[in-house]
């Protein structure tokens, strides 16, 4: 039996909660109040607790969130005619700008460790393609994985700050990339 499908005020009002939540969580740490999320998202905590049963969930839910334009990038990237890490980079950096400090936040948060080495794996899975394919085509060292490609998104996501070229230190990565 198939479950039916959300209401489209749920499914808003899930949104907006995730919205607040990671807004939260970005200014206070994971300490942030559910009932001021909820407030923020204007919503009731009971609805906040419909969608997310435990604080916890909440947490899980905005932290996959911060994965979606990593996975656009990379699908984007992988339909592109264009070199495939530079063409990832390039989206994953301006992606990425929607979350900006939520993960720096979050990084800062010791409470968040546990929350935050779940998004390792399916980080690694979602840019294992663009590694594969760069691999192949030539365009990155052999010896560099889809980890090593993560950590220099969080290097070049350092430097999207106001008055910052970030394309320039996107290509100076790239080069250290390139065998």
């Amino acid at each position: 039996m198939s479950t039916p499908p959300k209401r489209r005020d749920a499914a808003r009002n899930r949104e907006r909660l995730l919205d607040a939540a990671a807004n939260a969580f970005r200014e206070e740490g994971l300490g942030a109040s559910v009932n001021v999320i909820a407030v923020s998202a204007g919503v009731n905590v009971a609805t906040l607790y419909r969608h997310f049963p435990t604080k916890d969930d909440l947490v899980a839910a905005v932290l996959d969130t911060i994965l979606e334009p990593v996975e656009r990038a990379r699908d984007q990237a992988l339909a592109a005619d264009a070199p495939v890490l530079a063409a990832f980079i390039h989206e994953a950096v301006r992606e990425q700008r929607s979350h900006h400090g939520l993960v720096d936040a979050l990084a800062r948060d010791p409470a968040t460790a546990p929350a935050l080495s779940r998004l390792r794996e399916p980080a690694v899975a979602i840019v294992e393609p663009i590694v594969e394919r760069a691999h192949a085509d030539g365009e990155l060292r052999p010896d560099f994985g889809a980890e090593d490609v993560l950590v220099a998104l969080r290097m070049i996501g350092a430097t999207a700050r106001p008055g910052l070229d970030v394309d320039r230190y996107i290509e100076v990565v790239l080069r250290g990339l390139r065998p």
